[in-house]
């Protein structure tokens, strides 16, 4: 299990800090080509215990996904960007509350741990999330 990361290691490297990552998920969202989308990080970012190499887990939650799960899939791979710490898994907004109320074990450990993330324009994004050059 990874250990926390201590504020001195997130100040070398951007990366590792919980803010920049929820950031790049909320990026990653506004360039999704959904009208309606929210998304919920989970995962080790959520339970603050990440380090360099972990990736951010992120339920992406519309309406406006693919029925197609392969098509569904190819659009959330698509959007990802050069660093790909994303990593997106895709349901709709029925999917998501017919999984919590079955009880489903992944949806409830979702629903527990998950931090809520919206979109933002990605110039937006790009501007206040990028690493600072040489750190």
């Amino acid at each position: 299990m990874t250990q926390p990361v201590p504020e001195a290691d997130w100040r070398r490297s951007p990366s590792l800090s919980l803010d920049w990552r929820l950031g790049r998920a909320r990026e990653y969202l506004g360039r999704l080509p959904l009208a309606r989308v929210r998304g919920l990080v989970f995962g080790s970012v959520a339970r603050r215990a990440f380090g360099i190499g972990s990736d951010t887990d992120l339920l992406v939650i519309s309406d406006d996904l693919p029925d197609a799960i392969p098509h569904r899939i190819g659009l959330l791979g698509d959007h990802r960007d050069g660093l790909g710490e994303i990593d997106p898994v895709g349901w709709t907004e029925a999917e998501w509350h017919r999984r919590l109320a079955a009880g489903d074990p992944f949806a409830m450990l979702v629903a527990h741990e998950g931090v809520a993330v919206e979109r933002v324009d990605p110039g937006i994004a790009q501007r206040e999330n990028r690493e600072p050059a040489g750190q």
